[in-house]
This record gives C-alpha cells, structure tokens and sequence, in this order.
C-alpha cells in the first residue's frame, strides 16, 4: 500500500492506494490558512508571558534578598499600596508594610522607554502623548508618582486607565526614573527608622528594580546559549570559547557580495551615501556627454555645504553650461528625478554646527561607525554602549546631538 499527501497553504489531502493504485481510503483535513494579522496576538501573547515571568523572578529575588537580611516574609497580603508609599514618605512604616511596598514597587516600576521619548522637543499630538505630557509636567514640579495617584484618586475616584477632565486625558503611565525616584525617598525616610535598610539593601534592591533585558541581546544567556540571541553557540576559533555578539542586530545583516566575509555598509555611513550619490551622477548624460572626474568632486562638496539641494541648478553652475539635454536620472513614481544627497550627513552638520561643533573634525572612518552605530541601536542606552565599545570618546554634548 502507498499513502499519497497533498499539502495546501489551508488543507491536507490524503488517499491510500493498493499496489494497483485503487483507491482505499481518501480524505482531507482543513484548517485556518497562515495569517500575518495573527503575528501580532502571537507577539502579545509572548511578552506577556515573559512580563509575568520576569515579574515573578523579580519578587523571588526580592524575598531571598529580605531573607538574607534575617527578616521573615509577610503572611498575609496587603492592599493598600498607595497609602503605604504616600505615607512612607513622611513617617514610619512597619516593616511588614516596607515589604509590601518594596513588592509592590517591583511589580509596577513604569515605562523605562519613555525616558527616550519624552524630551522637550515632544510634539505631544495626540491625546496618549498630552497625558504623558501632563505627568511628565507634574513630576518636573518636584512631586512623586505616589502624590499625583493620591490626587487623582481622591477627585476622580481612580487613578488607573484613562481619566477625562476637560479635554485633557490623563493617563496612570510614568517612568521607571521616576519610581525609582520614590523608593530612593521612600527607603532614605525608612532607613532612620529600621537599622536593617543599609546602603547594601539598598543597593541590592535598586539591582533587582533596575534590572531590565536590552531588547538587543535577544534571547538566552551565557548559560543557556542559543544563536537567535547575542550568546551564540559557535565557538570562537580563535579563543576556542563560545562567541557572544556585541548586538544582535549585527548577525542580520547581510554580507557583501564582493567581499563575503565583509557585511554590507549602513545607508547612514558617509562611504554608502558617497557611493550611492557618484552612482547617480555617473548614470547621468548631459548634453551629450559624461560628468567629468573634477566635475564630480565640486559636486559633491558642494552638496556637502549646502542647506538645500537643486541637483540641476548645481550641476549648471559646475559644468558652467545651459543643459540642453538631461538623461540617465533615477525616476519616482511622479515621474519626478530623485538623487542621493547626502540626506543624513547633512542632517548630522546641521545638528553639530547649533552645538558648535564641526562634522569636518570627523573622519570618514568615524562617520562611517557613527553612520553604523546609530542605524543598528535604536534607543539612547544601546547607541551609547556601543559609542563606549568604539572607542568614540565624544563628549556628551556631541553623544547627545548624535542620539
């Protein structure tokens, strides 16, 4: 007997035949065909999970930490939070109660990438964005997240979700910095009272609150190595130990096809967009004929200098002729000509200048990183590691421009 299969993106056919190839038994099994759309419940899912899990690891640390302070846990569970916190400000608590807190802080310790998207130039369009504006407004003002829950409790009846007044929205999200400004208080209070909260408690305990996974290591650890993270399982030939990558990011990009052990330059360094610019002008026939090398070169630092870019109108100024003839430029979809221009160079010398500075003093070799850098880390913590891994000792007005 033979058994024959056809397999479909939302089915599965299947018939089994004798050695004459009579039919035996046939059949098919459906089922939902593979939906993109589901990527993302399938996503949610998973760092949910992972929050779970991570908050659980959290609070085991927690208890051995206390333990280990010749303390005993609580029996019973608390469900006063907030009026402990707001009340561990100002006077003595319990040091059951300074457990419960301590918990519970580690629980809930806010947005720590919001301290990337909050700044000064927030164009806070939208209603999500006017109620992060606000708390961020509030806790500037020199108050504590625990103080404006309190308030918002007491006037509105909660504090979690959204709260409409008016037509501004508040929200009850803030950031990790800021709840960790409350327990440094909180404990710096506490400690006057109970001989046990020392600088190493506290230090300890701000490790575990502080605690976060870079989104850039990926997966696994050194002890539980896997390749779709940082800590790979290929052995380094020339220490014979196992590779740990500095960035995930690095292993998923592609190599040159050239020079395969090479990988392939970041749009942002100053050689691609270099390339990329030559390219157009090389691909370029004006009146009847090819730029010339020198033409070329004044092109380019022309572009290099200027705020606004007219391919045209520079290369009339350059060949010192009226064009008469225009071919070879790269078309959109408007039928308009598109041309590389130095897009994020420029950029980048715009910035540097307002801070003083001048992107001359850098070397195509440091642009070229810089470019890297700041195309693989996409949040201020990673693309200042890797400046520090680099080597690019700037100083931190200049990191900052960068970031």
């Amino acid at each position: 007997m033979r058994i024959g299969l056809d397999i479909g993106i939302a089915s599965v056919g299947w018939a089994v035949v004798d050695n004459d190839y009579k039919v035996i038994e046939a059949g098919s099994n459906l089922f939902e065909a593979a939906d993109a759309s589901k990527n993302v419940d399938r996503r949610s899912f998973r760092q949910t999970k992972r929050l779970i899990r991570r908050r659980k690891n959290r609070i085991s640390d927690f208890n051995k930490l206390w333990e280990s302070f010749g303390l005993n846990l609580p029996k019973e569970s608390c469900n006063t939070q907030l009026q402990l916190r707001l009340k561990g400000l100002s006077e003595s608590l319990t040091v059951e109660e300074i457990y419960f807190v301590l918990a519970n802080m580690l629980k809930h310790r806010g947005i720590s990438y919001l301290e990337d998207a909050l700044d000064e130039n927030t164009s806070a369009a939208s209603q999500y964005q006017k109620g992060l504006m606000i708390n961020q407004e509030q806790l500037a003002a020199g108050r504590f997240p625990c103080e404006i829950q309190m308030e918002r409790l007491e006037e509105y009846g909660h504090y979690r979700g959204e709260i409409k007044d008016g037509e501004a929205v508040m929200g009850n999200v803030f950031t990790t910095s800021a709840y960790r400004n409350e327990v440094v208080a909180l404990l710096e209070k506490q400690r006057q009272e109970h001989k046990f909260i020392t600088d190493e408690f506290v230090e300890k305990y701000l490790n575990i609150f502080n605690r976060k996974r870079k989104y850039y290591e990926g997966p696994g650890n050194e002890l539980s190595r896997t390749d779709y993270g940082i800590y790979t399982t290929e052995i380094d030939k020339e220490t014979g130990k196992y590779r740990t990558d500095p960035n995930l990011f690095d292993k998923l990009i592609g190599k040159c096809t050239v020079y395969p052990d090479l990988r392939r330059a970041a749009g942002a360094s100053y050689t691609a967009q270099e390339f990329n610019l030559l390219n157009d002008l090389n691909n370029l026939t004006i009146n009847g004929r090819k730029l010339e090398e020198d033409e070329k070169h004044t092109i380019v630092n022309t572009i290099l200098t200027s705020n606004t870019v007219n391919m045209r109108k520079i290369i009339k100024d350059v060949i010192k002729e009226d064009i008469v003839s225009f071919t070879g430029a790269r078309i959109d979809k408007e039928e308009k000509e598109i041309f590389h221009k130095f897009e994020q160079y420029n950029k980048m010398r715009k910035e540097l200048q307002e801070i003083g500075e001048n992107i001359t003093h850098f070397s195509r070799e440091e642009l070229d990183l810089i470019g890297e850098i700041l195309t693989i880390n996409t949040d201020k913590e990673a693309i200042l590691s890797a400046f520090d891994r680099e080597g690019l000792n700037y100083n931190d007005k200049v990191k900052e421009c960068f970031v």
